[in-house]
């Protein structure tokens, strides 16, 4: 059954209950490990470009999540590799963001059970805008910086130099109001471009046009909706890290129990132990009420290994709801803005379209009963012949 929309800021906090979806957090658990997994590969092979020999103590330091710092930066072949991790991760969070916006698209539809494999196989027909959109926006923002460079090479000319800057100030400031808005459409893509797409499976022009639409004709609300779900998804996620350090308080108290200190008050040091150089000394995501206590129990190696990583896979946990609130929050923003914008319900259309298709493929009610009425009138002839036969 459809769920009843307002479209406007009273459907925002719906954000918090949408996100809780297992389906969709597994997306995004998928998607922050394939990402973890990418930025600490092209980081290490960025240090091994910068400093061989500094291999050693930069794993020391920082094991599974290595930052770049110092020397790195002073390599061109690390920063390329870093850059080329960074698409990577933005490549894999994208289409992470498309596939939990459709599964919202369609929870908000009725359709609960619309499964992960769905959700891969719209994306992997509808997902070409989610790279061509940002790529095309970063191409005409260099293009911009270029004709900039140009304009400044052109000033150095003598006395013909600054005349041309003279003349061509207007129409240069023209074009760097329209580098401010092409910055902010740039930012506001990567959480709008996978909610548009999922709603309309548009293309890349469909999508650019909805972008640059939504942003000029509806900032402000876009604004207060955005900080209407910041605010609704922090309150939700302290409370699931609140619920989430009480399951870890009882299970190391009920494990107590036993007359033994509990291995699993290790868990809180999961991203301690993996990364170091991130999380410092503060380790409390797993634990943000602090119930399961110190560690007291000393553990093996291997066993030590295996709860800092259930540590790190449930902080994790709490990090894929986050995201998954927020992919639910985007696509609820902009079915209300589309409408707010345009008058068109995004939700009514995509059921005009499955009942167009089911039409074209099965024939619709009245063709139906048309060809059922023809059949009975045709069984019907026979029967009535005969009764003539009889009479003469």
């Amino acid at each position: 059954m459809s769920r009843k929309m307002y479209f406007d800021v009273r459907d925002v906090p719906s954000c918090a209950r949408l996100g809780l979806s297992g389906r969709k957090m597994w997306i995004w658990f998928k998607a922050l490990v394939l990402s973890w997994a990418a930025w600490s590969a092209f980081t290490y092979l960025g240090w091994l470009a910068a400093d061989p020999a500094g291999l050693g103590a930069v794993w020391g330091s920082s094991r599974l999540l290595p930052l770049p710092a110092g020397i790195f930066w002073t390599s061109w072949q690390s920063v390329a590799l870093l850059a080329t991790g960074i698409l990577v991760m933005t490549a894999v969070m994208l289409s992470a963001a498309l596939r939990a916006s459709r599964m919202t698209f369609e929870q908000i539809r009725g359709d609960d059970f619309f499964s992960g494999r769905e959700a891969a196989e719209f994306a992997r027909r509808h997902g070409r805008p989610l790279y061509t959109t940002p790529a095309a926006l970063v191409a005409g923002l260099a293009l911009a910086v270029l004709c900039g460079l140009l304009l400044g090479l052109a000033g150095r000319i003598p006395a013909v130099g600054p005349v041309l800057l003279g003349i061509l100030a207007v129409p240069a400031w023209s074009g760097a109001l329209l580098v401010v808005l092409g910055s902010i459409a740039l930012l506001a893509a990567f959480p709008l471009v996978p909610a548009i797409v999922a709603c309309t499976k548009g293309d890349t022009f469909e999508t650019m046009f909805e972008l640059f639409s939504s942003v000029t004709s509806q900032p402000w609300r876009l604004a207060l909706y955005a900080l209407a779900s910041f605010v609704t998804r922090a309150l939700a996620l302290a409370l699931f890290l609140a619920a989430g350090s009480m399951a870890v308080g009882i299970l190391v108290h009920t494990t107590a129990l036993a007359g033994v200190p509990s291995p699993y008050a290790l868990l809180q040091g999961g991203l301690r132990y993996l990364a170091p150089s991130l999380v410092g000394a503060y380790a409390g995501v797993v634990d943000v009420l602090g119930v399961s206590g110190q560690p007291g129990a000393a553990v093996q190696p291997l066993a030590g290994a295996l709860l800092a990583a259930s540590g790190a896979a449930i902080a994790l946990v709490a990090a894929s709801y986050w995201f998954s609130s927020c992919s639910s929050a985007w696509t609820v923003i902009y079915l209300a803005v589309r409408r707010r914008k345009d008058g068109e319900d995004l939700l009514r259309r995509a059921d005009q379209e499955d009942l167009a298709e089911f039409e074209r493929q099965y024939g619709s009610a009245d063709e139906s009963a048309g060809a059922g009425q023809r059949g009975c009138a045709g069984d019907s002839a026979p029967g009535a012949a005969t009764e003539a036969d009889e009479q003469a």
